[in-house]
């Protein structure tokens, strides 16, 4: 009967068995929470990464691709020319595109020379208080790209190494995830302009 007794008291665990069991599992949990949370930072910050370098990708290539038809050298009165403010206000451009017949193609001159759509200016405006990069023309605006921090359009009036026919552009976008992680991305383009 001792033995039945004593066998009976060793299948059921001590005190301090279940304090320093549960003080294990706590500790477990915890390091797998914090492995989960680290991990959504992570994923958090590559796709946040990942939006805005598209968005920037998506707006530098919109916007290449209209102002490889500007110009710069036109000597029509009034100028059809891309137009820049002067530096350090260079966040805004207005340039016109080449007039198109029913066809699409371009309408020339009787000389020869390009006829520019001079009632449809377009321009691309950054505007902070918004974050945004917005294209304008005849009073319609479309947004390029969020979360705009910066921009800046420039030109050979502000760095020498480029010609009077290439336009730099710098977009820089910035984002906050919600773990508070600020991710910024810079693109740039070297745009070569229409003679």
């Amino acid at each position: 009967m001792l033995n039945l007794i004593k066998y009976k008291n060793n299948l059921g665990f001590t005190l301090v068995e279940v304090l320093v069991a549960s003080a294990i599992f706590i500790a477990a949990l915890a390091v797998m929470y914090g492995i989960y949370f680290s991990g959504l930072d992570i994923y958090n910050t590559a796709n946040y990464q990942a939006d805005l370098q598209a968005q920037a990708r998506i707006a530098l290539n919109s916007m290449s691709y209209e102002l490889r038809n500007a110009t710069r050298t036109s000597t029509q009165n009034p100028s059809p020319n891309l137009s820049i403010p002067s530096t350090p206000n260079n966040k805004s451009i207005k340039f016109y595109l080449p007039a198109k017949d029913i066809n699409g193609r371009i309408v020339t001159d009787s000389g020869g020379d390009i006829v520019w759509d001079k009632n449809n200016p377009i321009d691309y405006q950054y505007i902070p208080g918004q974050k945004v990069l917005r294209r304008l023309e005849n009073g319609e605006q479309k947004i390029l790209a969020q979360d705009v921090s910066g921009i800046q359009f420039i030109d050979a009036n502000i760095d020498y190494a480029l010609s009077i026919y290439e336009l730099k552009i710098i977009l820089t976008l910035n984002k906050t995830t919600p773990e508070k992680r600020n991710i910024s991305v810079t693109s740039s383009a070297i745009v070569r302009l229409r003679n």
